[in-house]
C-alpha cells in the first residue's frame, strides 16, 4: 500500500513539473520568430549626449530615441534592449568616453553595413 502512494506522489510530481515547464504554441513561435532573422548591433552610449541620436528626453527610456534614430535613417527596427552600466563601473567624464550603458539594435542584414558606419558593432 504504501508503494502504491509513494509510485503516485512520485507519478503526480514529476506530471506537475514537467506539465507546467510547457511554453504555449503561440508563445514559442513568437519566441522563435524573435530568436531568427535580423543582425543584432550594438552601440556603447557615450557622455554629453555625442551619440548619434543626440539629447532624448524621454530619459530614462532612451531606447526609444534609439529606435526612432535608426528609424529615421530609413531602417527596419526589429528590436532594440539597453544593458544597463555596471555599478562597480568607473569611467570619465568626457564627452568621447562611454556611459557604460549599451544598446541593441536588430535590424535586418541589409542595414548592417550601413549602422556600422555611424558607431554600430556586430553582436
Amino acid at each position: 500500500m504504501k508503494r502504491k502512494i509513494l509510485f503516485q506522489l512520485f507519478a503526480l510530481g514529476l506530471f506537475l513539473t514537467f506539465g507546467a515547464c510547457q511554453i504555449p504554441s503561440s508563445e514559442a513561435e513568437e519566441l522563435e520568430e524573435n530568436l531568427s532573422g535580423g543582425q543584432w548591433l550594438a552601440y556603447s552610449e557615450l557622455q554629453c549626449n555625442s551619440n548619434p541620436w543626440g539629447y532624448c528626453n524621454t530619459n530614462p527610456d532612451t531606447k526609444v530615441c534609439v529606435k526612432k534614430y535608426v528609424q529615421d535613417q530609413g531602417y527596419t527596427v526589429l528590436e532594440v534592449t539597453m544593458i544597463p552600466a555596471p555599478n562597480d563601473l568607473i569611467t570619465c567624464a568626457a564627452c568621447q568616453c562611454p556611459t557604460g550603458r549599451v544598446f541593441k539594435v536588430r535590424v535586418n542584414e541589409a542595414d548592417v553595413a550601413k549602422l556600422e558606419a555611424v558607431g554600430f558593432k556586430k553582436q
